[in-house]
């Protein structure tokens, strides 16, 4: 028994120690971490796997994973980048839990003038129809600056806001307001 845990530690360890992105941001009362790794690159863009955990002060909190398909939208709109992806997600709030499947939106623009500035926006929705367990529906919105201090460092600061339909009791908001990160590139 000993040996399986000692084999599936050693993967976990090769595992996280592959990792494209590290991204860790700060805000007053919640803290939010995602992994993502590449999954491939063709000439339609570039796919990528992310899991993420956001924790809320007092217990709250999610716990999610997805893809994100990205790609640059062309000559006609020069340093718009574009994607969409989907992400299952379980969540916990006043003491009830659920969970969804969630399809959302990317967009990044950098001024051609200015490539290490950037400007992100981020949406990911669903529905009551792909939510269960005490969860009726899920949403979550994000907009921030970036700025790319190093080939393999961006800093940026921005708004979040994560609310969650739930069944039993009235709508819970697991993030809202600004927040500070690192994304680290490896």
């Amino acid at each position: 028994m000993l040996r399986y845990i000692l084999a599936i530690a050693l993967l976990a360890v090769t595992t996280s120690t592959m990792a494209d992105t590290l991204d860790v941001n700060l805000g007053e009362k919640a803290a939010q971490f995602k992994y993502g790794m590449p999954m491939g690159r063709d000439a339609l863009g570039k796919s990528e796997f992310n899991a993420g955990l956001l924790y809320r002060e007092g217990g709250d909190g999610m716990v999610d994973a997805g893809i994100l398909v990205t790609n640059e939208v062309g000559a006609g709109a020069p340093g718009l980048t574009a994607g969409v992806g989907i992400k299952g997600l379980l969540a916990s709030a006043r003491n009830q839990e659920g969970g969804a499947l969630a399809l959302g939106g990317f967009a990044r623009y950098s001024p051609p003038a200015a490539r290490r500035f950037g400007i992100v926006g981020q949406i990911y929705y669903a529905p009551n129809i792909v939510s269960f367990g005490d969860l009726d529906r899920f949403i979550e919105t994000t907009a921030r600056l970036e700025y790319e201090i190093l080939p393999q460092a961006t800093a940026y600061a921005g708004y979040r806001k994560v609310r969650l339909g739930l069944d039993r009791a009235r709508d819970a908001t697991l993030d809202e307001g600004m927040h500070v990160g690192v994304r680290l590139m490896f």
